[in-house]
């Protein structure tokens, strides 16, 4: 997904009170920017993006270990130090079952101590009595759980955990361990591991030009960061604190549902609030200098709205639980600006974002090596204390 302007704006945003706009802020983007050579400008990337029998090989095997397949093999009899076991079980303090210390049909990975299907691990010494049991017996043990445990019942305490042994399984963490009938009763969508595969290419190929074209707009606002391709000359005050009263008004509207306000909070946490505002509006400054810049592009190359902002402008609103366009405008309207002309803005600056995109010269590199530093006797001692320091 491409890397929206705005966003940083909008991240967990609610709907916030409505403020009366009075004097429109008025400026041209023209008049306070100074644009470079921004048409068929070069940038340099360092991943590889190019379709590779090795990399859709990798791709392959590592989405098929997401799907964590287990397969119960009958040659397999006892349980080793490195089995998938399939187990019920049943956690007991004092003979009585303890609430939440029960499972049934739970695949274990017996070395990571932890589950197999969702990676979870458990406490300490949970599996491990399991090692040398055969399929098909029962296995009670003690297990102590952790004094800093959750659970101020179990905290410190020892059970017992009785588990009974269903069957060992093999991972199908691979293409060449697929078969049709696994596919066909695994992985919900596909009959057969051709179909999948396939599926699995095209989403290959996609991701290669998602990071190809994400990478691209990371260089381009990079340059822009850097000054590269224009400068702006003042940045208008009505206009950064237009910028900075709705990124306010959407926290305090946050805060309010949790029955306090922005400055009550960050005060509670020991941060001067008038600092966060001063490092929030130099942050503000910032990232309104690009969108001038892009403005500026968006007003050079006749970048308007178009047929397409409504699709745009609906996306926005639903993700943020708006049924209607005016509503939300309206909870983003800050005196002087009116959300409407924000959100319109925010399209064409994107807008103009993809047109430096479409238009760049790209050159591939590969990474700059990382020479090794010879680390003195001083610094290995000094990085030493730092570390027993941390801990």
């Amino acid at each position: 997904m491409k890397k929206k302007l705005f966003t940083v704006l909008l991240c967990g945003a609610l709907a916030v009170s409505a403020v009366a706009c009075k004097k429109e802020i008025k400026y041209k983007a023209s008049d306070l920017v100074e644009l470079g050579q921004y048409k068929g400008m070069e940038i340099t990337l360092y991943n590889n993006y190019e379709f590779t029998e090795e990399g859709f090989a990798s791709f392959v095997d590592n989405s098929i270990q997401q799907q964590a397949i287990f397969i119960p093999d009958d040659s397999l009899t006892t349980v080793e130090e490195d089995s998938i076991v399939n187990v019920d079980y049943v956690g007991s303090k004092d003979g009585v079952a303890f609430d939440r210390g029960s499972a049934e049909d739970q695949m274990i990975d017996i070395a990571n101590n932890s589950s197999a299907t969702e990676k979870t691990g458990y406490i300490a010494g949970f599996t491990a009595g399991l090692v040398g049991h055969e399929v098909g017996e029962e296995v009670a043990y003690e297990v102590t759980f952790p004094e800093e445990y959750n659970s101020p019942d179990l905290a410190g305490q020892t059970v017992v955990f009785t588990f009974q042994i269903n069957y060992i399984a093999n991972s199908i963490d691979s293409k060449d361990k697929l078969t049709d009938d696994i596919v066909a009763e695994k992985i919900q969508g596909y009959s057969t591991v051709d179909e999948y595969v396939a599926a699995l290419e095209k989403a290959y190929r996609d991701n290669l030009e998602t990071s190809l074209a994400n990478d691209k707009e990371t260089a381009i606002l990079n340059a822009i960061e850097n000054g590269n391709i224009g400068t702006v000359k003042e940045v208008p005050e009505d206009l950064l604190q237009a910028r900075v009263d709705m990124i306010i008004n959407m926290q305090e509207k946050q805060y309010e549902a949790m029955g306090t306000t922005m400055e009550e909070y960050a005060t509670s946490a020991g941060y001067d609030y008038e600092e966060v505002i001063a490092n929030l509006k130099d942050n503000v400054r910032e990232s309104t200098k690009t969108e001038l810049i892009l403005e500026a592009i968006a007003d050079a190359e006749d970048i308007q709205i178009d047929d397409e902002y409504d699709k745009f402008i609906k996306n926005v609103y639903t993700k943020m639980r708006y049924t209607d366009a005016d509503s939300f405008y309206e909870d983003f309207s800050v005196e002087g600006y009116e959300g409407s002309r924000y959100f319109e803005l925010a399209y064409r600056t994107e807008k103009a974002l993809d047109y430096l995109v479409e238009n760049c010269v790209v050159s591939f590199e590969e990474p700059p090596l990382v020479e090794d530093v010879e680390v003195t006797d001083d610094e290995a001692v000094q990085e030493d204390a730092t570390e027993e320091s941390a801990e």
